[in-house]
Protein backbone atom coordinates (compact mmCIF):
# COMPACT_ATOMS: atom_id res chain seq x y z
CA UNK A 1 0.00 0.00 0.00
CA UNK A 2 2.80 2.36 0.90
CA UNK A 3 4.59 1.36 -2.32
CA UNK A 4 1.51 2.21 -4.36
CA UNK A 5 1.21 5.58 -2.67
CA UNK A 6 4.88 6.28 -3.43
CA UNK A 7 4.31 5.45 -7.08
CA UNK A 8 1.28 7.67 -7.15
CA UNK A 9 3.30 10.42 -5.50
CA UNK A 10 6.05 10.11 -8.12
CA UNK A 11 3.51 10.10 -10.95
CA UNK A 12 1.80 13.13 -9.43
CA UNK A 13 5.11 14.97 -9.14
CA UNK A 14 5.92 14.21 -12.79
CA UNK A 15 2.50 15.47 -13.89
CA UNK A 16 3.00 18.67 -11.91
CA UNK A 17 6.46 19.19 -13.43
CA UNK A 18 5.12 18.59 -16.94
CA UNK A 19 2.16 20.89 -16.31
CA UNK A 20 4.46 23.54 -14.90
CA UNK A 21 6.69 23.24 -17.94
CA UNK A 22 3.73 23.63 -20.27
CA UNK A 23 2.47 26.59 -18.26
CA UNK A 24 5.87 28.30 -18.29
CA UNK A 25 6.28 27.67 -22.00
CA UNK A 26 2.77 28.96 -22.72
CA UNK A 27 3.31 31.84 -20.35
CA UNK A 28 6.47 32.83 -22.19
CA UNK A 29 4.51 32.81 -25.46
CA UNK A 30 1.90 35.15 -23.97
CA UNK A 31 4.63 37.31 -22.47
CA UNK A 32 6.35 37.62 -25.83
CA UNK A 33 3.04 38.75 -27.32
CA UNK A 34 2.56 41.30 -24.54
CA UNK A 35 5.82 42.84 -23.45
CA UNK A 36 7.15 46.37 -23.15
CA UNK A 37 8.73 46.22 -26.59
CA UNK A 38 5.69 44.82 -28.45
CA UNK A 39 2.23 46.13 -29.30
CA UNK A 40 -0.39 43.57 -30.24
CA UNK A 41 -3.02 44.72 -32.73
CA UNK A 42 -6.08 42.95 -34.14
CA UNK A 43 -6.56 44.06 -37.74
CA UNK A 44 -8.90 43.34 -40.64
CA UNK A 45 -7.30 42.12 -43.85
CA UNK A 46 -8.12 41.19 -47.44
CA UNK A 47 -6.24 38.18 -48.84
CA UNK A 48 -3.67 38.59 -46.11
CA UNK A 49 -3.15 42.31 -46.77
CA UNK A 50 -4.07 44.80 -44.06
CA UNK A 51 -7.25 46.82 -44.52
CA UNK A 52 -6.54 50.25 -45.99
CA UNK A 53 -7.78 51.98 -42.82
CA UNK A 54 -5.15 50.39 -40.57
CA UNK A 55 -2.29 49.80 -43.02
CA UNK A 56 -1.11 53.46 -43.27
CA UNK A 57 -1.09 53.76 -39.47
CA UNK A 58 1.00 50.61 -39.15
CA UNK A 59 3.48 51.76 -41.81
CA UNK A 60 3.86 55.22 -40.29
CA UNK A 61 4.36 53.76 -36.81
CA UNK A 62 7.01 51.32 -38.03
CA UNK A 63 8.88 54.19 -39.68
CA UNK A 64 8.73 56.46 -36.63
CA UNK A 65 9.28 53.82 -33.96
CA UNK A 66 11.39 51.01 -35.45
CA UNK A 67 12.38 49.73 -32.00
CA UNK A 68 8.77 48.82 -31.13
CA UNK A 69 7.56 45.53 -32.56
CA UNK A 70 4.02 45.12 -33.86
CA UNK A 71 2.35 41.77 -33.32
CA UNK A 72 -0.51 41.97 -35.85
CA UNK A 73 -3.25 39.38 -35.60
CA UNK A 74 -5.10 39.41 -38.94
CA UNK A 75 -8.76 38.60 -39.54
CA UNK A 76 -9.39 38.06 -43.25
CA UNK A 77 -12.72 39.58 -44.26
CA UNK A 78 -13.12 37.20 -47.18
CA UNK A 79 -13.24 34.20 -44.86
CA UNK A 80 -15.75 35.25 -42.20
CA UNK A 81 -13.10 37.22 -40.37
CA UNK A 82 -15.17 40.37 -39.97
CA UNK A 83 -17.63 38.83 -37.53
CA UNK A 84 -14.87 36.98 -35.72
CA UNK A 85 -12.89 40.22 -35.44
CA UNK A 86 -15.81 42.04 -33.83
CA UNK A 87 -16.39 39.19 -31.39
CA UNK A 88 -12.76 38.52 -30.49
CA UNK A 89 -11.65 42.09 -29.95
CA UNK A 90 -14.35 42.51 -27.30
CA UNK A 91 -14.20 39.09 -25.61
CA UNK A 92 -10.40 38.99 -25.53
CA UNK A 93 -10.15 42.54 -24.18
CA UNK A 94 -12.67 41.85 -21.43
CA UNK A 95 -10.72 38.73 -20.44
CA UNK A 96 -7.47 40.71 -20.25
CA UNK A 97 -5.85 38.79 -23.11
CA UNK A 98 -6.81 41.08 -25.99
CA UNK A 99 -4.77 43.46 -28.12
CA UNK A 100 -2.93 46.53 -26.84
CA UNK A 101 -4.63 48.73 -29.46
CA UNK A 102 -8.43 48.61 -29.51
CA UNK A 103 -9.77 49.65 -32.93
CA UNK A 104 -13.43 48.95 -33.65
CA UNK A 105 -16.74 50.01 -35.18
CA UNK A 106 -19.35 50.83 -32.48
CA UNK A 107 -22.13 49.83 -34.86
CA UNK A 108 -20.83 46.25 -34.71
CA UNK A 109 -19.11 46.06 -31.34
CA UNK A 110 -20.57 47.77 -28.27
CA UNK A 111 -18.51 50.76 -27.16
CA UNK A 112 -20.47 50.74 -23.91
CA UNK A 113 -19.33 47.19 -23.17
CA UNK A 114 -15.72 48.37 -23.45
CA UNK A 115 -16.36 51.45 -21.33
CA UNK A 116 -18.24 49.63 -18.58
CA UNK A 117 -15.57 46.92 -18.36
CA UNK A 118 -12.93 49.32 -17.08
CA UNK A 119 -10.39 47.55 -19.32
CA UNK A 120 -9.53 50.62 -21.42
CA UNK A 121 -6.85 53.11 -20.44
CA UNK A 122 -7.83 56.74 -19.80
CA UNK A 123 -6.38 58.72 -22.73
CA UNK A 124 -7.12 62.16 -21.32
CA UNK A 125 -3.94 62.45 -19.18
CA UNK A 126 -1.79 61.54 -22.20
CA UNK A 127 -3.37 64.27 -24.32
CA UNK A 128 -3.06 66.84 -21.54
CA UNK A 129 0.65 66.08 -21.04
CA UNK A 130 1.44 66.01 -24.77
CA UNK A 131 2.40 69.56 -25.75
CA UNK A 132 2.72 68.55 -29.41
CA UNK A 133 -0.90 67.35 -29.59
CA UNK A 134 -2.99 70.31 -30.73
CA UNK A 135 -6.53 69.89 -29.45
CA UNK A 136 -7.57 72.92 -31.54
CA UNK A 137 -7.18 70.68 -34.61
CA UNK A 138 -10.23 68.72 -33.44
CA UNK A 139 -13.83 69.43 -32.53
CA UNK A 140 -13.88 68.91 -28.77
CA UNK A 141 -17.31 67.22 -28.86
CA UNK A 142 -15.95 64.56 -31.21
CA UNK A 143 -12.48 64.26 -29.67
CA UNK A 144 -14.00 63.59 -26.24
CA UNK A 145 -16.99 61.55 -27.43
CA UNK A 146 -15.60 58.50 -25.62
CA UNK A 147 -15.74 60.07 -22.15
CA UNK A 148 -17.20 57.72 -19.55
CA UNK A 149 -17.28 58.54 -15.85
CA UNK A 150 -14.64 61.21 -16.31
CA UNK A 151 -12.27 59.01 -18.36
CA UNK A 152 -11.53 59.20 -22.08
CA UNK A 153 -11.80 55.53 -22.98
CA UNK A 154 -11.58 55.87 -26.77
CA UNK A 155 -11.41 58.47 -29.53
CA UNK A 156 -13.21 58.50 -32.91
CA UNK A 157 -10.92 58.41 -35.94
CA UNK A 158 -13.76 59.54 -38.21
CA UNK A 159 -17.48 60.17 -38.09
CA UNK A 160 -20.54 60.60 -40.23
CA UNK A 161 -23.63 62.75 -40.15
CA UNK A 162 -26.83 60.78 -40.92
CA UNK A 163 -27.79 62.39 -44.20
CA UNK A 164 -29.88 62.04 -47.32
CA UNK A 165 -29.59 62.95 -50.98
CA UNK A 166 -32.49 63.83 -53.26
CA UNK A 167 -33.03 66.33 -56.09
CA UNK A 168 -34.97 69.56 -56.49
CA UNK A 169 -36.82 68.13 -59.47
CA UNK A 170 -37.84 64.95 -57.64
CA UNK A 171 -39.22 66.92 -54.69
CA UNK A 172 -41.10 69.32 -56.96
CA UNK A 173 -42.59 66.44 -58.95
CA UNK A 174 -43.98 64.96 -55.73
CA UNK A 175 -45.05 68.36 -54.36
CA UNK A 176 -42.77 68.03 -51.34
CA UNK A 177 -41.20 70.95 -49.50
CA UNK A 178 -38.45 70.31 -46.97
CA UNK A 179 -35.74 72.46 -45.43
CA UNK A 180 -32.80 72.23 -43.02
CA UNK A 181 -34.65 73.86 -40.12
CA UNK A 182 -37.43 71.28 -39.94
CA UNK A 183 -38.03 69.12 -36.91
CA UNK A 184 -38.25 65.37 -37.45
CA UNK A 185 -42.03 65.49 -37.00
CA UNK A 186 -42.45 68.22 -39.62
CA UNK A 187 -40.11 66.37 -41.99
CA UNK A 188 -42.15 63.16 -41.75
CA UNK A 189 -45.41 65.11 -42.17
CA UNK A 190 -44.06 66.75 -45.31
CA UNK A 191 -43.38 63.36 -46.92
CA UNK A 192 -46.48 61.63 -45.51
CA UNK A 193 -48.39 61.88 -48.80
CA UNK A 194 -45.50 60.20 -50.61
CA UNK A 195 -45.41 57.44 -47.99
CA UNK A 196 -49.16 56.92 -48.41
CA UNK A 197 -48.82 56.79 -52.21
CA UNK A 198 -46.34 53.90 -52.14
CA UNK A 199 -48.39 51.58 -49.96
CA UNK A 200 -50.09 50.11 -52.99
CA UNK A 201 -46.98 48.20 -54.02
CA UNK A 202 -46.13 50.38 -57.02
CA UNK A 203 -42.43 49.63 -56.76
CA UNK A 204 -41.54 52.89 -55.07
CA UNK A 205 -39.85 53.32 -51.69
CA UNK A 206 -39.02 56.22 -49.38
CA UNK A 207 -35.35 55.47 -48.75
CA UNK A 208 -33.71 53.26 -51.33
CA UNK A 209 -32.06 51.10 -48.69
CA UNK A 210 -32.68 50.02 -45.13
CA UNK A 211 -32.18 52.47 -42.29
CA UNK A 212 -31.77 50.85 -38.89
CA UNK A 213 -33.77 52.10 -35.94
CA UNK A 214 -30.47 52.81 -34.16
CA UNK A 215 -29.34 55.19 -36.88
CA UNK A 216 -32.76 56.83 -37.03
CA UNK A 217 -32.68 57.49 -33.29
CA UNK A 218 -29.10 58.74 -33.55
CA UNK A 219 -30.09 61.21 -36.27
CA UNK A 220 -32.84 62.58 -34.01
CA UNK A 221 -30.32 63.51 -31.32
CA UNK A 222 -32.41 61.70 -28.69
CA UNK A 223 -30.48 59.99 -25.89
CA UNK A 224 -32.22 56.77 -24.89
CA UNK A 225 -30.10 56.09 -21.81
CA UNK A 226 -28.16 58.03 -19.23
CA UNK A 227 -25.56 55.31 -18.72
CA UNK A 228 -23.71 56.83 -15.81
CA UNK A 229 -26.91 57.19 -13.79
CA UNK A 230 -28.47 54.01 -15.25
CA UNK A 231 -31.59 55.89 -16.27
CA UNK A 232 -33.84 55.09 -19.25
CA UNK A 233 -35.64 57.81 -21.20
CA UNK A 234 -38.24 55.64 -22.92
CA UNK A 235 -41.27 56.94 -20.97
CA UNK A 236 -41.31 60.22 -22.89
CA UNK A 237 -43.38 61.73 -25.68
CA UNK A 238 -40.17 62.26 -27.62
CA UNK A 239 -39.34 58.58 -27.79
CA UNK A 240 -42.90 57.63 -28.67
CA UNK A 241 -43.05 60.14 -31.52
CA UNK A 242 -39.65 59.02 -32.83
CA UNK A 243 -40.90 55.42 -32.84
CA UNK A 244 -44.09 56.49 -34.64
CA UNK A 245 -42.00 58.30 -37.25
CA UNK A 246 -39.68 55.35 -37.69
CA UNK A 247 -42.65 53.02 -38.10
CA UNK A 248 -43.57 54.99 -41.22
CA UNK A 249 -40.01 54.81 -42.48
CA UNK A 250 -39.77 51.09 -41.68
CA UNK A 251 -42.91 50.26 -43.66
CA UNK A 252 -41.94 52.31 -46.70
CA UNK A 253 -38.30 51.28 -47.00
CA UNK A 254 -36.64 47.99 -48.04
CA UNK A 255 -35.58 45.69 -45.23
CA UNK A 256 -31.99 44.53 -44.83
CA UNK A 257 -30.62 43.07 -48.04
CA UNK A 258 -27.52 40.96 -48.50
CA UNK A 259 -27.10 42.23 -52.06
CA UNK A 260 -26.54 45.90 -51.30
CA UNK A 261 -23.72 47.52 -53.26
CA UNK A 262 -23.74 50.99 -51.70
CA UNK A 263 -25.36 52.70 -54.68
CA UNK A 264 -29.00 51.71 -54.30
CA UNK A 265 -30.01 55.31 -53.60
CA UNK A 266 -28.34 56.80 -56.66
CA UNK A 267 -30.02 54.21 -58.85
CA UNK A 268 -33.35 54.76 -57.09
CA UNK A 269 -33.19 58.50 -57.74
CA UNK A 270 -32.21 57.90 -61.35
CA UNK A 271 -35.25 55.71 -62.08
CA UNK A 272 -37.47 57.66 -59.63
CA UNK A 273 -38.23 54.56 -57.58
CA UNK A 274 -36.92 56.21 -54.39
CA UNK A 275 -37.30 59.68 -52.94
CA UNK A 276 -34.10 59.65 -50.88
CA UNK A 277 -30.68 58.09 -51.09
CA UNK A 278 -28.80 57.35 -47.89
CA UNK A 279 -25.87 55.62 -49.59
CA UNK A 280 -23.02 56.38 -47.24
CA UNK A 281 -20.42 56.32 -49.97
CA UNK A 282 -22.03 59.52 -51.30
CA UNK A 283 -23.64 61.12 -48.24
CA UNK A 284 -20.56 60.88 -46.02
CA UNK A 285 -18.05 58.64 -47.76
CA UNK A 286 -15.26 58.50 -50.27
CA UNK A 287 -17.47 59.76 -53.12
CA UNK A 288 -19.06 62.59 -51.15
CA UNK A 289 -17.49 65.38 -53.23
CA UNK A 290 -18.42 63.53 -56.42
CA UNK A 291 -22.07 63.12 -55.47
CA UNK A 292 -23.34 66.31 -57.13
CA UNK A 293 -21.59 65.51 -60.39
CA UNK A 294 -22.81 61.92 -60.27
CA UNK A 295 -26.44 63.00 -59.75
CA UNK A 296 -26.18 65.62 -62.49
CA UNK A 297 -24.49 63.25 -64.90
CA UNK A 298 -26.87 60.35 -64.35
CA UNK A 299 -30.18 62.21 -63.99
CA UNK A 300 -29.63 65.75 -65.27
CA UNK A 301 -31.09 66.97 -61.98
CA UNK A 302 -29.84 69.19 -59.16
CA UNK A 303 -28.75 67.44 -56.00
CA UNK A 304 -29.97 68.32 -52.53
CA UNK A 305 -27.85 66.93 -49.72
CA UNK A 306 -28.70 67.52 -46.08
CA UNK A 307 -28.56 65.94 -42.66
CA UNK A 308 -31.62 64.10 -41.43
CA UNK A 309 -33.57 66.46 -39.16
CA UNK A 310 -33.24 66.15 -35.42
CA UNK A 311 -36.27 65.72 -33.20
CA UNK A 312 -36.17 69.39 -32.19
CA UNK A 313 -35.11 70.74 -35.59
CA UNK A 314 -33.29 74.04 -35.99
CA UNK A 315 -30.58 72.92 -38.43
CA UNK A 316 -28.73 71.06 -35.67
CA UNK A 317 -25.99 68.70 -36.80
CA UNK A 318 -25.60 65.33 -35.08
CA UNK A 319 -22.33 63.49 -35.63
CA UNK A 320 -21.99 59.72 -35.16
CA UNK A 321 -18.49 58.25 -34.58
CA UNK A 322 -17.67 55.69 -37.25
CA UNK A 323 -14.52 54.02 -35.90
CA UNK A 324 -13.05 54.24 -32.40
CA UNK A 325 -9.51 53.70 -31.13
CA UNK A 326 -8.16 53.20 -27.63
CA UNK A 327 -5.67 51.15 -25.63
CA UNK A 328 -5.95 48.29 -23.19
CA UNK A 329 -5.11 48.80 -19.53
CA UNK A 330 -3.01 45.63 -19.83
CA UNK A 331 -0.63 47.34 -22.25
CA UNK A 332 2.87 47.39 -20.80
CA UNK A 333 4.21 50.17 -23.02
CA UNK A 334 1.38 52.67 -22.80
CA UNK A 335 3.43 55.48 -24.29
CA UNK A 336 4.02 53.43 -27.43
CA UNK A 337 0.30 52.64 -27.63
CA UNK A 338 -0.54 56.32 -27.23
CA UNK A 339 1.93 57.15 -30.02
CA UNK A 340 0.10 54.68 -32.27
CA UNK A 341 -3.22 56.37 -31.49
CA UNK A 342 -1.71 59.80 -32.05
CA UNK A 343 -0.52 58.73 -35.50
CA UNK A 344 -4.05 57.48 -36.30
CA UNK A 345 -5.38 60.98 -35.51
CA UNK A 346 -2.65 62.87 -37.37
CA UNK A 347 -3.30 65.09 -40.38
CA UNK A 348 -1.22 62.89 -42.68
CA UNK A 349 -3.01 59.64 -41.86
CA UNK A 350 -6.47 61.19 -41.72
CA UNK A 351 -6.00 62.46 -45.28
CA UNK A 352 -5.47 58.95 -46.63
CA UNK A 353 -7.89 56.55 -48.28
CA UNK A 354 -10.82 56.09 -45.93
CA UNK A 355 -14.34 54.80 -46.22
CA UNK A 356 -15.80 57.78 -44.44
CA UNK A 357 -15.51 61.52 -44.68
CA UNK A 358 -14.96 63.63 -42.77
CA UNK A 359 -12.11 62.53 -40.50
CA UNK A 360 -11.95 64.25 -37.10
CA UNK A 361 -8.77 66.19 -37.88
CA UNK A 362 -9.87 69.63 -39.10
CA UNK A 363 -6.77 70.14 -41.24
CA UNK A 364 -7.43 66.82 -42.94
CA UNK A 365 -11.01 67.88 -43.65
CA UNK A 366 -9.67 70.87 -45.58
CA UNK A 367 -6.96 68.81 -47.26
CA UNK A 368 -9.46 66.26 -48.56
CA UNK A 369 -11.60 68.97 -50.09
CA UNK A 370 -8.60 70.74 -51.63
CA UNK A 371 -7.33 67.45 -53.02
CA UNK A 372 -10.65 66.91 -54.78
CA UNK A 373 -10.53 70.42 -56.26
CA UNK A 374 -6.92 69.99 -57.39
CA UNK A 375 -6.79 66.37 -58.48
CA UNK A 376 -10.29 65.44 -59.65
CA UNK A 377 -12.29 68.46 -60.83
CA UNK A 378 -12.47 68.49 -64.61
CA UNK A 379 -11.73 64.78 -64.95
CA UNK A 380 -14.14 62.01 -65.87
CA UNK A 381 -15.12 59.47 -63.26
CA UNK A 382 -14.30 56.08 -64.77
CA UNK A 383 -17.06 54.20 -62.97
CA UNK A 384 -20.05 56.45 -63.63
CA UNK A 385 -18.53 58.13 -66.69
CA UNK A 386 -19.47 61.64 -65.55
CA UNK A 387 -17.37 64.80 -65.53
CA UNK A 388 -16.49 65.89 -62.02
CA UNK A 389 -17.30 69.53 -61.25
CA UNK A 390 -16.49 71.88 -58.37
CA UNK A 391 -18.92 71.70 -55.44
CA UNK A 392 -21.82 74.15 -55.56
CA UNK A 393 -22.28 76.92 -52.99
CA UNK A 394 -25.02 74.85 -51.32
CA UNK A 395 -22.72 71.84 -51.04
CA UNK A 396 -19.90 73.98 -49.63
CA UNK A 397 -22.25 75.39 -46.99
CA UNK A 398 -23.35 71.89 -46.08
CA UNK A 399 -19.78 70.58 -45.80
CA UNK A 400 -18.81 73.58 -43.70
CA UNK A 401 -21.72 72.90 -41.35
CA UNK A 402 -20.96 69.21 -40.81
CA UNK A 403 -17.28 69.93 -40.17
CA UNK A 404 -17.38 73.21 -38.26
CA UNK A 405 -20.76 73.29 -36.57
CA UNK A 406 -21.31 69.97 -34.79
CA UNK A 407 -24.16 70.42 -32.37
CA UNK A 408 -24.08 66.99 -30.78
CA UNK A 409 -22.25 63.67 -30.93
CA UNK A 410 -24.19 60.44 -30.47
CA UNK A 411 -22.26 57.26 -29.77
CA UNK A 412 -24.00 54.18 -31.13
CA UNK A 413 -24.51 51.28 -28.75
CA UNK A 414 -24.68 48.05 -30.76
CA UNK A 415 -26.25 46.07 -27.91
CA UNK A 416 -28.91 48.70 -27.16
CA UNK A 417 -29.84 49.01 -30.84
CA UNK A 418 -30.32 45.24 -31.08
CA UNK A 419 -32.67 45.33 -28.10
CA UNK A 420 -34.69 48.22 -29.54
CA UNK A 421 -34.97 46.47 -32.90
CA UNK A 422 -35.92 43.16 -31.30
CA UNK A 423 -38.58 44.61 -28.98
CA UNK A 424 -40.09 47.32 -31.18
CA UNK A 425 -40.25 45.49 -34.54
CA UNK A 426 -43.56 43.78 -33.61
CA UNK A 427 -44.98 47.29 -33.12
CA UNK A 428 -43.53 48.52 -36.43
CA UNK A 429 -45.13 45.54 -38.19
CA UNK A 430 -48.53 45.95 -36.49
CA UNK A 431 -48.22 42.72 -34.51
CA UNK A 432 -48.07 44.41 -31.12
CA UNK A 433 -49.28 47.55 -29.42
CA UNK A 434 -46.81 50.31 -28.62
CA UNK A 435 -47.29 49.86 -24.86
CA UNK A 436 -46.65 46.13 -25.05
CA UNK A 437 -43.50 46.57 -27.13
CA UNK A 438 -42.28 49.35 -24.85
CA UNK A 439 -42.79 47.23 -21.74
CA UNK A 440 -40.68 44.45 -23.23
CA UNK A 441 -38.00 46.95 -24.22
CA UNK A 442 -37.81 48.54 -20.77
CA UNK A 443 -37.49 45.17 -19.04
CA UNK A 444 -34.63 44.05 -21.26
CA UNK A 445 -32.79 47.36 -21.23
CA UNK A 446 -33.07 47.52 -17.43
CA UNK A 447 -31.22 44.20 -17.21
CA UNK A 448 -28.67 45.40 -19.77
CA UNK A 449 -27.70 48.65 -18.04
CA UNK A 450 -27.54 46.97 -14.64
CA UNK A 451 -25.20 44.20 -15.75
Amino acid sequence: MKKSKRKLGIIGAVIIIIALGIYLSFGKTIFKARDSNTLTIYALAYDGKLHYDINPIVNEFKEKYPNIKLNIVKFDMDNGGYQKYNEKILSDTLSGQGPDIIYFDPEKTSAMAFEKSGMLEDLKPYIEKDKSFKTDDYDSKILYAGMYKGKLTCIPTDYYVPSYITTKELLNKNNIKINSNMSQNDFVKSIDSYITSIKGGNGKVLFAKYMSVGNFIASSGFQCIDYENKKMNFDTNEFKEIMENYKKVYNSTPKVSHNENGEEGIKGIKNESALFSIDRIYTCGAEMFQSESTIKGLTGQTQIIDSLPTYEGGNKTVAVPEDLIGMSKKTLNKQAAYNFIKIALSEKIQCGDKDYTPPINKKSQIDIKNNYLKEQVGKTDKIENVVLNSPSDDFNKYYDRITNDIGEVTMLDANLNKLIEECMTPYFEGKSSYDSALKSLKNKVKLYINE
